[in-house]
């Protein structure tokens, strides 16, 4: 028998790559979803960890410096949004956004071993070099995409010190 009070987890979501070339149109798919779903867990990639403090300091501020310091010297590489309502259901067939910025492995401040990584996860590093998203252009969008300069939304992160560190950068 079923429920109809079921909060069942849709079993397919189709998850969209966003690159340069579709950027705008997404965006529109962006606005619209966050006017009626106002959660919105992220997660970011972005090319390792590459300087830590010198000094020695509280737990606290020693975590804060190491993310300060990285996310000022390095570039992020994605950005995964997902939006779903106050119970967590995920809107049905498209919530999730693959957001794919500009980044160049052969130039751009890395650490190699989560390079390494991200190449055995998937990440398409040639893609990124050519067809990625300009971090700028896509915060002149995130500014009027409704996801931010509003009380409405909530953020949910499993690691948010870095996500919410690369997301303020953009």
């Amino acid at each position: 028998a079923s429920d109809s009070n079921s909060t069942a987890v849709p079993t397919t979501t189709e998850i969209r790559d966003v690159w340069a070339d579709n950027l705008d149109a997404e965006m529109v798919n962006v606005r619209r979803l966050a006017e009626k779903y106002r959660y919105i867990s992220m997660d970011t990639e972005f090319p390792g960890v590459v300087a830590r403090p010198l000094e020695r300091m509280e737990a606290s501020a020693y975590y804060y410096e190491n993310v300060r310091i990285n996310v000022d010297l390095l570039k992020i590489i994605q950005l995964g949004v997902t939006f779903t309502d106050d119970q967590g259901r995920p809107v049905e067939g498209c919530c999730c956004f693959q957001f794919n910025f500009d980044f160049d492995v052969d130039d751009d401040m890395q650490a190699p071993e989560s390079i390494d990584l991200l190449k055995r996860s998937g990440i398409e590093f040639e893609k990124h070099k050519t067809k990625g998203i300009s971090v700028h252009r896509f915060g002149e969008l995130l500014i009027s995409s409704g996801l931010v300069l509003t009380d409405d939304i909530t953020w949910v992160s499993f690691h948010g010190g870095d996500d919410f560190g690369y997301l303020l950068k953009v």
